[in-house]
């Protein structure tokens, strides 16, 4: 049922993720809530006020590896203002994850969701990255990895901390 609900919830982000542009129109983006490893979790309405870059990854995902130390250092970046990364990994096997991030040296805090669960978000392919704005709108979003969204996302990411202030 779960899954259910939140294929509803994203079906419409999901339909329209294979653009590599940023989304003209806002929308606003489903009120999520994520495993984390410890046994806590976040919800994204709790993040209200934060950009947030939401990146939903697999240790199995050969774009992965080359995207999720961009996703650090824009963490390393500008987690001391207003910004937070949730790294989402879909992983069926949770084991595969922290020995993953060792390699790649990532320390960012990692949530779960099961590959059911994660769908919708993963329905156009991994790694799939949504820049939410502090109001929880969709402001940007990316699937497949490319060198270039680096920049992309610094600008999308700087243009909505200094309309923060």
């Amino acid at each position: 049922m779960r899954a259910f609900l939140l294929s509803l919830a994203v079906a419409g982000i999901s339909a329209a993720s294979a653009s590599a542009e940023p989304t003209q129109a806002p929308i606003q983006f489903p009120d999520l809530e994520f495993a984390g490893e410890q046994g806590g979790s976040v919800r994204l309405s709790d993040l209200k006020g934060n950009v947030v870059l939401l990146n939903v990854w697999a240790t199995w995902c050969g774009p992965c590896k080359k995207e999720l130390p961009i996703v650090q250092k824009m963490y390393d970046v500008y987690s001391d203002r207003n910004f937070v990364v949730v790294s989402v990994n879909v992983d069926a096997d949770r084991r595969r994850v922290a020995p993953f991030l060792k390699q790649f040296n990532i320390s960012l805090p990692v949530y779960y969701a099961s590959p059911e669960d994660a769908g919708p978000l993963t329905a156009t392919g991994i790694p799939s990255t949504f820049i939410l704005g502090p109001d929880r709108s969709l402001v940007d979003r990316a699937v497949g990895y490319s060198p270039e969204w680096e920049e992309r996302w610094k600008k999308v990411v700087e243009k909505y901390l200094k309309n923060r202030k």
